[in-house]
């Protein structure tokens, strides 16, 4: 009890409970299965690192969109009914998946389905968001944190349950128990969540899309967060295929290192976020970040090892912690009751395309530097300093753009 009052998570609205257990469930199905996709198809069906790295891309790039339209169907419809869209596809693309590699169908369709149910599933992303953004702004961030923790406790478990089945009954089995894991998260959002427009109704006047003019500092922070997104995107699929295929690392051991990334986030995330609040600014903890990740990317270089591998996940960890839930809060706090599905769409964009791209910069920059691969981690870490210095020339017209919108709407931190 004295934890939830010491990081604000007591006292918070139901539905961020509610979300807490959705989140936890759902990333754990998703976690079981996905992290080994990228391995099956290369270490299985003999596909290219550059091939698999174009379809992550590909579906990221249809992600994208789909996650700013699922944001204006947020503020059109509210957010239950999107989020069970977005379940349903997270069903039946496992379900299809699973299939598939029973079958042992053609790689092409296994690139076919995944980008078209990365495009179905990615609308309904921003719901959860939108959701939390509506609550009071001293919640806005506590919220954010309990859904991230509840997305990662999910993911410290997922990988851990994945990987040796995997290893023992085949891929199939993970895709077919991660649809099974998705019914819970369904009935959930049935019964708890509640529907209609509550949560982001229409006002009058709000624009509901950016503009460089009027908006240059949202969308260069997007830019920045989407940059970021990509470094720390390396530690899924980049990782690893690359330390399945460099360092033969088994399905098990590759398990263990995302569940080391998901246990991380629920050990370390409230601490962290708080002691970097005290700084009192928006951009300090996203200026840690990128420092952070660039960090674990030299070790990543110099390591071979299970044990020093556990060292650089827990490294670029503390730089995720230090991005996901401050990028997200700020987004929250310039948007407004009219428009905040449309800004979490822009923001789970942002952060989807980074993702996607980083899952295919890493296996081609791998692929290029097969003759010393250990490369591609060095490259990376200089383009994360330079993501750094994005940040630390942005900072200042951020918070002064935001105590602005303070004095004039008469809220603020």
């Amino acid at each position: 009890m004295w934890a939830l009052s010491r990081y604000g998570l007591r006292g918070l609205q139901r539905e961020s409970y509610v979300l807490f257990a959705i989140r936890t469930v759902n990333s754990l199905g998703f976690s079981m299965a996905m992290p080994f996709f990228g391995i099956y198809l290369v270490e299985t069906r003999g596909v290219s690192l550059l091939t698999t790295g174009l379809v992550y891309f590909a579906a990221g790039a249809l992600g994208m969109g789909g996650q700013m339209f699922g944001g204006r169907i947020v503020d059109a419809v509210g957010p239950k009914k999107v989020m069970l869209a977005g379940y349903v596809m997270s069903v039946a693309s496992s379900v299809a998946l699973g299939y598939m590699v029973l079958e042992h169908a053609s790689a092409f369709y296994f690139f076919a389905v995944y980008c078209l149910f990365s495009l179905l599933r990615s609308v309904s992303n921003p719901a959860t968001g939108s959701i939390i953004a509506g609550h009071p702004e001293d919640q806005i961030r506590p919220g954010y944190n309990l859904l991230t923790i509840g997305g990662n406790l999910g993911f410290a478990i997922g990988p851990a349950i994945g990987g040796p089945i995997a290893d023992a009954y085949g891929y199939s089995t993970v895709f077919f128990l991660s649809a099974a894991s998705v019914i819970p998260v369904i009935i959930l959002t049935v019964l708890l969540i509640r529907g209609g427009m509550r949560h982001t109704p229409r006002e009058s006047g709000v624009r509901r899309s950016l503009s460089w003019r009027e908006d240059s500092t949202v969308i260069s922070f997007l830019i920045l967060t989407g940059a970021l997104f990509v470094a720390v995107g390396y530690e899924i699929t980049p990782l690893s295929l690359y330390v399945a295929d460099f360092l033969r690392f088994t399905n098990t051991q590759i398990g263990y290192l995302f569940a080391t990334n998901g246990a991380v986030i629920v050990l370390l995330q409230l601490p962290l976020i708080d002691l970097v609040q005290r700084a009192k600014t928006l951009i300090f903890p996203l200026l840690v970040s990128p420092l952070l990740v660039a960090l674990s990317f030299l070790l990543a270089g110099l390591s071979k090892g299970f044990l020093q591998y556990e060292l650089v996940m827990v490294v670029i960890t503390l730089g995720e912690i230090l991005l996901t839930v401050p990028s997200q809060t700020v987004i929250a706090l310039f948007s407004k009751s009219g428009n905040r599905g449309t800004y979490q769409g822009y923001y789970y964009a942002a952060s989807s395309m980074g993702r996607s791209t980083a899952n295919a910069a890493g296996p081609s920059l791998f692929q290029v530097l097969s003759f010393a691969p250990a490369l591609g981690w060095y490259v990376m870490a200089g383009f994360t300093v330079l993501v750094f210095v994005g940040f630390l020339a942005l900072g200042p017209r951020l918070q002064r753009d935001y105590e602005s919108m303070w004095r004039r709407t008469g809220s603020g931190p």
